[in-house]
């Protein structure tokens, strides 16, 4: 699996460095804290992690983003699970004047690892699922980005859903224009 993930951001970061010129490009890279809703909030505390996202530049005022990440929850009270969230999406950031509208789709892999002792013994189990999420944000100079978004994800009938903060930093992969 992080050989998948490896050669995907290496494909991403050389076609979005390949378009220089065209569009605001950047790579982002900050920390997500994730908290379950409904069911899954009842089972799992609030989950943190991390992402790595392209987001290629679409015109004047758009960008096509491309998010990698992975993220972490512990069981709520005394059961012994940790679950964990790779999702890949792909999406689209209509940007207005620092504020952001950003839809995304694409899979999540799902991990789960329960640690039941010497009485159950230590068992995994992993699969994955289609996922949407829907992000609002702001973006400070371009560069410093806060955002809240809603995602859900769904996996042999069970759905995971979860509200989710984020803080970032993205660079500029935009070569300078010369006059």
């Amino acid at each position: 699996m992080r050989k998948i993930y490896l050669v995907l951001l290496v494909t991403i970061l050389s076609y979005a460095s390949s378009f220089g010129q065209k569009g605001n490009n950047q790579i982002g890279v900050g920390a997500d804290i994730l908290i379950p809703t409904s069911d899954f909030g009842t089972y799992f505390k609030t989950g943190l992690g991390g992402y790595v996202k392209a987001l290629l530049g679409a015109g004047n005022s758009g960008q096509v983003s491309f998010t990698l990440g992975y993220t972490g929850f512990n069981a709520a009270g005394r059961f012994p699970m940790k679950m964990g969230f790779a999702p890949l999406l792909i999406g689209y950031r209509a940007n207005f004047n620092g504020f952001y509208l950003e839809p995304q789709i694409g899979y999540c892999l799902i991990n789960a690892k329960f640690d039941g002792g010497d009485e159950f013994g230590y068992m995994t189990d992993s699969g994955g699922g289609f996922m949407w999420a829907a992000g609002i944000g702001y973006v400070v100079n371009k560069q410093f980005e806060l955002g809240a978004r809603y995602q859900s994800t769904t996996n042999q009938g069970n759905n995971f859903g979860t509200f989710g903060l984020r803080l970032g930093y993205n660079f500029s992969l935009s070569a300078s224009k010369s006059k």
